[in-house]
């Protein structure tokens, strides 16, 4: 009793390092991310902070698997290297006592992995989209500013309006300049006294009247002008209003991905619950790993876990993928779980035999 409360000690202090670090490294891996998406016009860069926190919030079952796993491992191969697990084995502490304790640590965090994974991710998912969607639409309203010059996040357009009337929708002295991606590799720029700008079908479109349009070529120094009375002008596309019978399959709800007969959900169901399992799974395989028989171990700790998981991550998703296109169902993961659940008690059993099982297959 006095080792299993020791042991659960050090883990708790160890997970709760482990997961600190992790909850400060992971934001800034995602701001990263969105700053390479706001920088190509994909997002508004006023999204930034909301969305490094759902981001944040989709990937914690990511950050619970890291952090038990290398918790586990950390410990008792600590353990291994003070030489306290030769004191505990020799003691009667087989390998199985340990992949018992652990697996009682291991429980409660799964549970909440689980949770997270059904419930927590999709919504932050979803959360995301919704605002990244509204903000689009922002921006596309506040492009038409008077007294101050736009342009749009593709870098090819500038729009200024000197006055607008926001009820009428009309506009005084209007300057657009925009690049023509022709051969003649031309910058085209538009004046008007006023115009009137409509929303058409989700299209940003201004009606100019008694204005000038001057084509500038680039490779020729030419230029070319013309007066109008009327001229029409597509300044900008509405981001298009999202729907939310149309989300990702990703972003639904537990309840909606049961009812949901579709391949794609039943695809997405058992990656949900994939994800709880490969944690508790992966968890017991870090006992067996840890427990150092020879110093031709030390190396095994940091190359097999990578290797295990990349097999077993790999796997999960092509099963997943022959889910989605209605070839297997989900009882086929759920028995790839199993098979690894007996591997890790056939590695378990093999550190209980002496000097380890494939020690003795050498001697033979």
């Amino acid at each position: 009793m006095i080792i299993k409360k020791y042991f659960y000690k050090e883990l708790v202090t160890n997970a709760s390092k482990i997961l600190i670090i992790l909850i400060i490294l992971l934001p800034v891996t995602e701001l990263f991310k969105l700053i390479n998406q706001a920088i190509s016009g994909n997002i508004p860069t006023t999204t930034l902070l909301t969305l490094i926190i759902y981001g944040t919030l989709a990937s914690f079952p990511m950050i619970i698997t890291i952090a038990c796993f290398l918790t586990i491992v950390i410990t008792i191969n600590r353990y291994c290297k003070d030489h306290e697990f030769s004191i505990f084995l020799s003691s009667g502490l087989s390998a199985f006592y340990w992949l018992r304790a652990t697996m009682i640590f291991s429980l409660p965090l799964t549970i909440i992995c689980g949770i997270s994974s059904l419930y927590i991710t999709p919504w932050a998912t979803e959360k995301s989209e919704i605002y990244t969607d509204y903000l689009l639409k922002q921006e596309a309203n506040l492009i038409i500013t008077p007294g101050t010059f736009k342009e749009n996040k593709e870098g090819n357009q500038i729009y200024y309006l000197e006055n607008y009337n926001l009820n009428q929708g009309t506009a005084k002295n209007i300057f657009i300049q925009y690049s023509d991606n022709s051969k003649d590799s031309k910058t085209i720029n538009i004046t008007a006294k006023e115009g009137k700008i409509i929303n058409k079908n989700g299209v940003f479109e201004v009606l100019l009247n008694d204005g000038n349009r001057t084509d500038l070529f680039d490779m020729k120094n030419e230029s070319f002008k013309i007066h109008f009375d009327s001229f029409r002008v597509s300044v900008l596309k509405e981001s298009s209003p999202l729907d939310s019978n149309k989300l990702e399959v990703s972003t639904l709800k537990l309840n909606q991905l049961i009812n949901d007969n579709s391949f794609r959900a039943k695809s997405e169901l058992s990656w949900r619950i994939s994800i709880p399992l490969m944690m508790f799974i992966m968890c017991m395989i870090a006992v067996p790993i840890s427990i150092k028989i020879g110093r031709s171990q030390n190396s095994y700790v940091f190359i097999l876990p990578p290797i295990i998981y990349a097999i077993y991550e790999n796997i999960i998703l092509s099963l997943n993928g022959y889910i989605n296109s209605g070839k297997i169902t989900i009882y086929h993961v759920i028995f790839i779980h199993f098979i690894f659940f007996i591997l890790t008690l056939l590695f378990v059993y093999a550190k209980t035999l002496p000097k380890g099982y494939f020690s003795i297959m050498r001697k033979k």
